[in-house]
């Protein structure tokens, strides 16, 4: 996992990390990193541009299949300022609109939801929006379950926007 620790030294402090985990797919991987890039926001943010997104991708074949605790401890563990991190698993590659899994690095209790149930540690998003997330916990804007409770009440489970 020296890759990870990499990743916790060299990203930028609004970078999100993307952590690649299926490689059947090589194609699908490049989409979601050119929808990670687009800037996220509303029509109405930035100036109708919306805001910069920026990805350190974690590429590293050493991964493949590497279980959601395992990242999760790992980064937790290595870089004390990384709220969320986003996972590109197979769901990812294959699904259409390749969400990511943005799994919560925090244990405070009021990222829970009230049953405590996994969705308040990890839910899926768009990776357009993925920048948005980490932003806004970055600059403890919005808690992690602001969002998550959006995708839990979305048709799929999807977060793709605020209604």
């Amino acid at each position: 996992m020296d890759s990870l620790a990499r990743a916790a030294a060299e990203r930028e402090e609004y970078d999100k990390v993307v952590v690649r985990t299926h490689f059947g797919d090589d194609e699908a991987w490049q989409a979601v990193l050119a929808l990670a890039a687009e800037s996220w926001g509303d029509d109405e943010d930035a100036d109708e541009e919306g805001f910069e997104s920026t990805t350190y991708p974690v590429d590293d074949p050493t991964l493949a299949g590497a279980s959601i605790e395992a990242l999760r401890d790992t980064l937790a563990s290595i870089d004390e300022y990384l709220s969320v991190v986003f996972i590109a698993d197979e769901e990812t590659m294959r699904h259409p609109l390749h969400p990511l899994l943005a799994v919560n690095l925090d244990d405070e209790p009021n990222y829970l939801d009230k049953e405590e149930s996994v969705f308040g540690r990890q839910f899926r998003i768009v990776p357009r929006q993925a920048s948005g997330l980490h932003v806004n916990l970055t600059l403890a804007n919005m808690d992690y379950t602001d969002w998550a409770d959006t995708a839990k009440n979305s048709a799929d489970g999807v977060f793709t926007e605020f209604p």
